[in-house]
């Protein structure tokens, strides 16, 4: 009828779907299993110690020699990372998808980053590694961060789109990855990280929210399997 527009609940114009497409499975469970070699093998390495490893010292030298690689800017990309910033952008993604309806992806842009930050606060004091000032480094929690909450807003993103949703995610996921190297070097440019820490962090970031989207999307469907 003219003039009259029909309004839905939000969860009734959403169409089910897992949070994570079936296509990326395989290539997120293989992408997940690869990161978590490496932060075995990285803290393996690094746990006890206080100094940088050869990769680490080349790596430096080679942010040192290149002057774009530093300079104020590497203080703005490290906010990226701040536990604030995080906190505050994940409200605001689980708050648009609770109020579309998309609540298995609110728990997903919530557990994600929360999870991440707690097994990184978890892992620091088992490797043990200390930057200069004593402060326990490994794996980088800004970096973790930042690329936790990259991955969940490309989650929210793809999960707009309707179509090639798996395509979408993973550009998006490409472009978190630029993000997170762009916070990591922020941090080794201020000298707050060895450059291990950073792809320690990333790593931790990608295992833990590739685990939490399957695990979140696997009890949906069960929980849908058992209804009436």
């Amino acid at each position: 009828m003219a003039g009259v527009i029909e309004t839905l609940p939000p969860s009734a114009a959403v169409p089910r779907q897992d949070v994570l497409p079936a296509a990326l499975r395989r290539p997120a469970l293989l992408l997940a299993a690869g990161c978590a070699a490496v932060l075995a093998m990285l803290a393996f390495l690094v746990a006890g110690t206080s100094t940088s490893t050869p990769f680490d010292a080349w790596v430096e030298r080679v942010i040192a020699t290149h002057h774009t690689l530093h300079g104020q800017w590497t203080g703005w990309a490290i906010v990226v990372g701040e536990p604030v910033t995080v906190i505050g952008c994940v409200a605001l993604l689980a708050g648009w998808c609770l109020r579309t309806g998309r609540r298995a992806l609110a728990a997903v842009v919530v557990l994600g980053p929360g999870l991440t930050g707690l097994v990184e606060t978890v892992l620091k004091p088992i490797v043990g590694r200390t930057i200069a000032d004593g402060s326990l480094a490994f794996p980088s929690g800004h970096t973790a961060g930042a690329t936790a909450l990259g991955l969940a807003a490309a989650l929210v993103v793809a999960a707009v789109v309707r179509e090639r949703r798996a395509a979408w995610l993973s550009g998006l996921t490409a472009v978190t990855a630029v993000g997170a190297g762009t916070v990591a070097l922020g941090l080794i440019g201020e000298h707050a990280h060895y450059p291990t820490d950073t792809i320690g962090g990333l790593c931790l970031a990608v295992v833990v929210t590739v685990l939490t989207v399957l695990g979140v999307d696997a009890a949906r469907r069960a929980k849908a399997d058992v209804r009436p």
